[in-house]
């Protein structure tokens, strides 16, 4: 029988997928203690168990740029930090062009990834061969690559990031759902679970697709909107694919695992029903890209096809920071990129909460930049 829950803590967290686990391991790291971490459904159900699971460093912008220099590095430290194996690799990751305007972005993009010290570097024909052999070459106009980048399979990463907040004292419930917050003049200062009131000196919203339900019940605004992403397995196969593979043109995004099961997504624009159920119309589309740019997988059988959802902002980029209107009262939220960013996310809000500094990483992913400073412009993303 589970115990009761505490009736105060220093920090609660809402959602306890990689975003809210990783605040959770960043806040020990900076020696917090007394954090209770709340999610309303399973270990796993959301997000965090149904993503691509690809990382990368360099995207076209500065400001995601830099954020994602920091998560790459943060990912490989984490094994030995955690004490659990999260399995990242650095396969390399290479995002590749089909047409005039994407190739000249990524050209763009290069600049600004050069300028911060990312390794990256466009593809020759020779390279392109040698890095992905088994790619239609008729459809590659132009291949940027980033080795620093790679996987993390969500099943050992999160293992890990549970396992290291138990041994350290962190209270994880699932099944536990927020029903309200309750305000003291302008903060948060304490979060309701039924009739169970529990006072928090701070509050951080890391739920994923229900983050826009959490600011309401403290009632503040919260940009974005929800979405719907699927994905799907294919048998195991042959190596034909080494990196991590995004289709910048296709919307496409995938990896060949160590078991040799092929592993993606698609996005197919116009479609914002949020469920998870999946939907035969983005696998045929995830089938069709699959069959143009490696027609070697013409034969292979799916094996799983799934869905997940999320909250993203209008501009796709994540809102990372105190609430403007609201003291002590925090969100990891507006994520397209949202496993691969938990790292660098994590590390942010535990200084910005422990410290009160504000790296200045954090900064252009402020809540409240669409009315000061204007959304984020980066074309690097795989979205629709």
């Amino acid at each position: 029988m589970s115990k009761p829950l505490p009736k105060r803590a220093s920090v609660v967290i809402i959602g306890g997928g990689v975003q809210g686990l990783s605040v959770a391991f960043n806040l020990v790291e900076q020696g917090q203690r007394d954090i209770l971490v709340l999610d309303a459904g399973y270990w796993q159900g959301g997000a965090s168990g149904r993503n691509g699971t690809l990382i990368r460093p360099g995207f076209a912008s500065v400001a995601w740029t830099e954020l994602f220099v920091l998560t790459v590095n943060e990912w490989q430290t984490w094994s030995k930090r955690l004490g659990e194996n999260v399995m990242f690799t650095r396969r390399g990751y290479s995002v590749v062009s089909e047409a005039e305007k994407s190739e000249a972005m990524l050209l763009e993009g290069l600049k600004v990834q050069k300028s911060l010290g990312v390794n990256s570097w466009m593809l020759s024909r020779r390279e392109i061969d040698e890095l992905l052999p088994a790619i239609n070459k008729s459809r590659v106009r132009a291949v940027q690559h980033q080795p620093d980048g790679g996987v993390a399979p969500h099943h050992a990463v999160m293992k890990g990031l549970l396992a290291f907040c138990q041994r350290n004292g962190v209270d994880v419930r699932y099944r536990t759902a927020i029903t309200g917050l309750e305000r003291t003049g302008s903060r948060v200062s304490a979060v309701l679970v039924g009739d169970h009131r529990i006072e928090a000196d701070c509050v951080v919203s890391c739920a994923g697709p229900n983050n826009p339900d959490i600011a309401a019940m403290a009632n503040v605004p919260l940009n974005g909107f929800g979405m719907r992403i699927e994905a799907m397995a294919l048998e195991p196969t042959r190596p034909l694919i080494k990196p991590a593979i995004a289709l910048i043109d296709s919307l496409a995004y995938f990896h060949q695992t160590s078991r040799g099961e092929v592993v993606g997504g698609t996005e197919v624009p116009e479609r914002p029903r949020m469920s998870l159920k999946v939907d035969v119309p983005v696998m045929a589309n995830m089938a069709k890209v699959y069959l143009e740019m490696f027609p070697q997988l013409g034969e292979v059988r799916i094996l799983r096809h799934w869905a997940g959802q999320l909250h993203a902002s209008s501009d796709y980029a994540p809102l990372l920071g105190e609430h403007p209107d609201l003291k002590d009262f925090w969100f990891s939220a507006g994520w397209s990129y949202g496993f691969a960013g938990a790292p660098a996310a994590g590390k942010l809000l535990a200084e910005a909460i422990a410290k009160g500094r504000i790296d200045h990483r954090m900064k252009p992913f402020a809540l409240d930049r669409f009315e000061k400073t204007g959304p984020i412009v980066e074309g690097g993303i795989v979205l629709a």
